[in-house]
């Protein structure tokens, strides 16, 4: 049974220092290299905003995408327009720029996208956890990921001697 406890607890204690290594990449990446969609092996991932992609992914989910060579009709991809990040689908071609158009949304978007604008290709969906993702990037949530970090490194410490202390008073 200990050893099984000590496993558990090495493999949250490693992936709390991976979670914390992550946050430090993505605000280091957007403090010093000025990318507001940090990547991470060609991946980036934003929380949705809207619901203008329901029923593929709603408002809460978290969306990851990757960057890809070329992009096509039917792709959904994530964009930056007028200095918001948006992600509707690819629902045509005109000329060498895009039409894009949300999926809930009765008509397409009015400016053609250039590919240079575009920074990936939507490959994973998370339902529901934007707003744990959000408060794991805040300070206050690097802050408890460094405290549960710390907890789980020193507390069998400090119960092994609590444990010693109650042994010697029993004799």
């Amino acid at each position: 049974m200990k050893m099984i406890i000590k496993i558990v607890r090495g493999v949250v204690i490693a992936l709390l220092c991976l979670l914390l290594a992550l946050n430090l990449w993505l605000i280091a990446a957007r403090v010093f290299l000025h990318q507001d969609l940090p990547k991470v092996f060609g991946f980036s991932q934003a929380v949705v905003m809207s619901g203008s992609m329901e029923p593929l992914f709603s408002a809460g989910d978290v969306v990851v995408f990757q960057e890809q060579d070329s992009y096509a009709v039917g792709d959904v991809v994530i964009f930056r327009r007028d200095g918001v990040f948006i992600t509707h689908r690819i629902a045509g071609l005109q000329e060498d720029h895009f039409i894009t158009k949300g999926d809930a949304n009765n008509t397409e978007d009015q400016q053609l996208l250039a590919p240079e604008y575009i920074e990936g290709r939507l490959v994973l969906i998370i339902p529901g956890i934007g707003a744990v993702m959000n408060f794991l990037r805040s300070p206050l949530g690097i802050l408890l990921i460094v405290v549960v970090g710390l907890l789980l490194v020193e507390l069998p410490e400090i119960w092994g001697r609590h444990k010693g202390r109650r042994g010697n008073e029993n004799e």
